[in-house]
């Protein structure tokens, strides 16, 4: 490359040494700090984990309350199917009772009808009137 300019001396060096370590810190101050940055992508970093760890924990918690709906839902259309089962049979009972009292009235109908021809046909035939 080249000469350089001056040559320093070692008395040189530690005038400039100690002036640097005087001034160092004043300058430092002005200069934003990398540890500073640095500490604020760390957060940053955290928080972003967290926040991914709070979605999962969420889709979880989700998903366990879907299963327990559709479990709590399967047992209510169960208990539905069983009460329609149980209104079915109890239906048919009643429709089996209807169809006995309407037998019973049919031939009570018969009998009546039979018994008033009956009298009057005995009526007829002994004159009564």
């Amino acid at each position: 490359m080249g000469d350089p300019a001056m040559t320093l001396g070692p008395e040189e060096l530690q005038k400039i040494g100690d002036y640097v370590r005087l001034h160092l810190p004043d300058w430092m101050q002005g200069m934003p700090a990398a540890g500073r940055n640095n500490d604020i992508i760390e957060r940053a970093v955290r928080v972003e984990e967290e926040l991914k760890a709070q979605r999962e924990l969420m889709q979880v918690r989700f998903e366990s309350l879907q299963e327990l709906m559709e479990t709590r839902f399967e047992a209510m259309n169960r208990r539905f199917e069983s009460l329609q089962e149980l209104m079915e049979t109890r239906f048919e009972a009643v429709d089996r009772r209807f169809e006995v009292v309407d037998k019973h009235f049919n031939s009570l109908q018969w009998t009546m009808g039979l018994g008033f021809t009956l009298i009057a046909a005995l009526m007829g035939i002994f004159n009564f009137f």
